[in-house]
């Protein structure tokens, strides 16, 4: 279970094949199966980021890791708590707290 805000819910429900049924995948492989991250990676992501690169939206090749990484980083940079983000991505608020809001640049000083 993963909890989506109203915008992904609209999309996802824009996607919803007619004939789903409760115990059916969100995401299926167009023959409607389970997608592996191999079969992610070669039929979908490499393909996408390879175009990304060739319009000039991305610099350069990213593995599909980069995409946990991006959703930690901007859910913190939103206001989610750690503790709230560890939950959603399966690791520890201490982990989180390392790796990621621990390298946070963007420093403020609140107005008292």
């Amino acid at each position: 279970v993963f909890p989506c805000n109203a915008r992904l819910q609209a999309f996802l429900q824009s996607i919803r094949p007619v004939d789903l049924s409760p115990d059916d995948l969100v995401l299926r492989s167009p023959r409607g199966q389970k997608i592996d991250s191999h079969n992610f990676l070669n039929r979908f992501w490499q393909p996408v980021i390879k175009a990304l690169v060739k319009v000039g939206k991305v610099e350069k090749y990213l593995p599909q890791y980069n995409m946990r990484h991006t959703f930690v980083t901007l859910a913190l940079e939103n206001g989610v708590e750690d503790k709230d983000v560890a939950y959603l991505v399966g690791n520890s608020a201490i982990v989180i707290y390392q790796n990621y809001a621990s390298k946070k640049r963007q420093l403020t000083v609140p107005e008292f």
